[in-house]
């Protein structure tokens, strides 16, 4: 279970309008109007599904702003997947140590 709590900011005469077409995206739904601010809450079974109702959001017009404020995922079933998969296994015995370069340092050149 994935949950999401979103903060949107419209023009105050436009919330109510706003309301209601986030009432009728799939997963999506309005804990608390106020003013020029919604708070929508996404609960979805997956990160997938979680990603494509936070897009029907973000394409609603009208919007000031929208910025996911909280994200809980469960990614057990993903994790789960990679370890089935055999990716990381084939990683390590494959990849040698000395080959992997870490680009994190600002003072180290990109290769």
């Amino acid at each position: 279970m994935n949950l999401s709590s979103v903060l949107i900011v419209a023009k105050e005469e436009l919330i109510d309008t706003l309301a209601e077409s986030i009432a009728k995206i799939e997963l999506c739904s309005v804990e608390l109007k106020e003013k020029d601010k919604l708070i929508v809450v996404i609960e979805s079974e997956n990160l997938d599904s979680e990603l494509k109702a936070y897009k029907k959001l973000e394409a609603l017009p009208n919007l000031i702003s929208i910025n996911m404020v909280f994200s809980y995922q469960d990614l057990d079933e993903d994790i789960q997947k990679a370890l089935n998969s055999g990716a990381i296994e084939s990683i390590e015995k494959n990849e040698k140590a000395e080959n992997v370069i870490y680009n994190g340092s600002v003072f180290q050149k990109m290769s």
